[in-house]
């Protein structure tokens, strides 16, 4: 079997990378929206909101190793590039707004079980206040992870049509 080249390898990053980001904008934008539907309708969004945040979960992870196995996006001083900085933030706030979302799905008291089978509002006896503050957090986060989305792309976009020199390698 032949071996991977640097390109290919970019070239798997990518798509990952546009994957997580249908995933995440869903996500982001249909979570505000659950508190306007009548608790069955509400039932079935979480689930799928629910089932979609684990979606990312994993897809967070399997990017997270595949960067780390291929050792992309590695250039000199990458300290010093914000879009560097940022990426190697935005992975572990991805992941972190995911495990505030299950921490509140644990305590809420409606039915949620992602994919139609992970009970992940059994891992907890129902409590709405310690529900409301994971949601509280899962909404920060939420604001947060737009900002750095927001920013990243702004940057991303004056790398590809002001500079000169483009940042290496793909998002």
């Amino acid at each position: 079997m032949a071996k991977r080249t640097k390109a290919q390898s970019y070239k798997i990053a990518k798509i990952l990378h546009w994957i997580a980001f249908v995933f995440i904008v869903f996500n982001l934008l249909s979570g505000w929206r659950l508190d306007n539907f009548e608790r069955d309708i509400k039932i079935v969004l979480m689930m799928v909101h629910s089932s979609v945040g684990t979606t990312i979960f994993i897809l967070m992870l399997v990017r997270w190793w595949w960067r780390k196995s291929n050792r992309l996006y590695e250039p000199p001083r990458w300290w010093k590039r914000p879009t560097m900085v940022l990426q190697w933030v935005f992975y572990p706030l991805v992941v972190t707004q995911v495990l505030i979302g299950v921490a509140q799905a644990a305590f809420v008291d409606i039915p949620i079980l992602g994919f139609g089978f992970i009970p992940y509002s059994s891992l907890a006896a129902d409590n709405p206040a310690t529900s409301k503050m994971f949601l509280t957090m899962h909404q920060w986060m939420a604001w947060l992870l737009i900002t750095l989305t927001i920013i990243h792309g702004v940057d991303r976009g004056r790398t590809a049509f002001i500079d000169e020199a483009p940042v290496a390698g793909p998002a």
